[in-house]
């Protein structure tokens, strides 16, 4: 698959869980991300294109907040190999500019080096 990032995404050294907002579920774990888009490890297969409101869920505070709200569209959902989860691809379609902020922050106080 070609690489159409605009953006180099971020590994983070911390983990944050993605829950689906509409149903309240932890869908998986955040593994990386830009203000664009982002990597999720998941237990369940997550259908492509399909669009979902998802709450990052900080394990401090940033600027007051607790989470982050963004809306995303699954683009691509493989599983890992010789484990019985999936990786996901995220393009981010609906960000208030406060949560693109977040994001920024969230880069920058949890990016591996």
């Amino acid at each position: 698959m070609e690489n159409k990032r605009k953006q180099e995404r971020k590994e983070l050294n911390q983990t944050i869980p993605v829950q689906d907002v509409i149903n309240g579920l932890i869908i998986g774990e955040l593994v990386n991300i830009t203000t664009n888009g982002m990597m999720v490890i998941s237990n369940e297969h997550i259908e492509t294109n399909s669009i979902f409101q998802f709450s990052l869920q900080l394990p401090r505070p940033l600027d007051g907040q607790d989470s982050i709200a963004l809306g995303v569209d699954c683009l691509w959902c493989r599983k890992v190999e010789n484990f019985s989860r999936y990786w996901a691809g995220f393009q981010v379609i609906d960000a208030s500019p406060d949560s693109r902020q977040l994001i920024d922050k969230l880069i920058a106080d949890y990016a591996r080096n």
